[in-house]
C-alpha cells in the first residue's frame, strides 16, 4: 500500500513513519522542513524503507491536495501534521496565531482528506487527534478546539462514506515523550501559563501516564493495516491496543 503521512519527518511523526515503513508499505512523508525531510528520507531508506519525501505545508490549503493528485492516488492517509498553537487565556493570545492553528490542524486535515477521498477506490484515512479534543485543555484552546473539530470531521466523513470501502478513523496516540508533550516537560519559562502547562506535563510523565513512543507507533501501524476499519468514524486510543 502507498501511505502518506503528513508531518512524518520529525518527533512522533518520525516514529510513525518508521513503524509503518517497517511493514513494507510504500511511504510518502511530508512536512515544512526540507532538511528534516531529506534526513528522514535518507535514514529510512538505509533501513530498507521504500520512502519518498515532499515539502508540503498543511497551512497552504492546496499543497497536500496537489501532491496527492501528482502521486496518482494513495491507499492510506495519516493526517499527523499539526500546530500546538498559542498558550494563554483565549482573549489574550494573538488572534491571528489562534486562527492559524485552525488553518493547519482543521483546514489542512480536511483538505488532505478530501483530496485522498477523491482518488481512493478503497483505503483509509487516519486523523491523529488528542485527548485535548475530548476533554477541555484550558490555555491551549486553539489546539484543543481544533482537535475536537477533527474528531467531528472524522465522524461525519465516515457516515458520508458508508457506501464506499473507505474507513475514516481518529487516533489518539496518547501522551508521549515526543513532540508537544516532550517540549512541555522541558520548558523553562517565567510565563505563568506556560509554566502551568510545563508543570502539568511533568506531573503526567512522572506519574507514569505517558505512553511509550514505540507502543503508540505500533498501534498506528495496526490501524494502517486495516485492523480497525469496522470502527470507521470512531476514536481509537491506547486502551484499544
Amino acid at each position: 500500500m502507498r501511505v502518506l503521512i503528513t508531518g512524518g519527518a520529525k518527533e512522533l511523526g518520525r516514529a510513525f513513519s518508521e513503524a509503518i515503513g517497517a511493514q513494507g508499505h510504500q511511504l510518502v512523508i511530508t512536512g515544512r522542513d526540507e532538511i528534516a525531510l531529506r534526513t528522514a528520507e535518507t535514514e529510512l531508506r538505509a533501513k530498507g524503507v521504500d520512502v519518498e519525501a515532499h515539502v508540503a505545508d498543511l497551512g497552504d490549503p492546496g499543497a497536500t491536495p496537489k501532491l496527492v493528485e501528482s502521486l496518482g492516488g494513495i491507499d492510506v492517509l495519516v493526517n499527523n501534521g499539526a500546530l500546538g498553537g498559542p498558550v494563554g487565556p483565549t482573549w489574550q493570545v494573538d488572534e491571528n496565531e489562534w486562527w492559524r492553528t485552525f488553518e493547519v490542524n482543521l483546514r489542512g486535515t480536511a483538505f488532505a482528506a478530501n483530496a485522498a477521498i477523491r482518488t481512493m477506490t478503497s483505503g483509509r484515512i487516519i486523523n491523529v487527534v488528542s485527548n485535548a479534543g475530548v476533554h477541555r485543555w484550558p490555555y491551549v484552546t486553539a489546539y484543543s478546539v481544533s482537535k475536537a473539530a477533527v474528531i467531528k470531521l472524522t465522524e461525519n466523513l465516515a457516515i458520508e462514506l458508508r457506501r464506499r470501502p473507505i474507513a475514516v478513523l481518529s487516533y489518539d496516540p496518547g501522551m508521549v515523550d515526543a513532540g508537544l508533550m516532550s517540549r512541555g516537560c522541558d520548558l523553562e519559562t517565567d510565563d505563568p501559563h506556560l509554566r502551568r502547562i510545563a508543570q502539568w506535563a511533568r506531573s503526567q510523565r512522572d506519574g507514569g501516564r505517558f505512553t511509550p513512543v514505540e507502543q503508540s507507533a505500533a498501534l498506528l501501524a495496526r490501524i494502517v493495516s486495516g485492523e480497525f476499519d469496522h470502527r470507521s468514524g470512531g476514536l481509537i486510543t491506547q486502551e484499544d491496543g
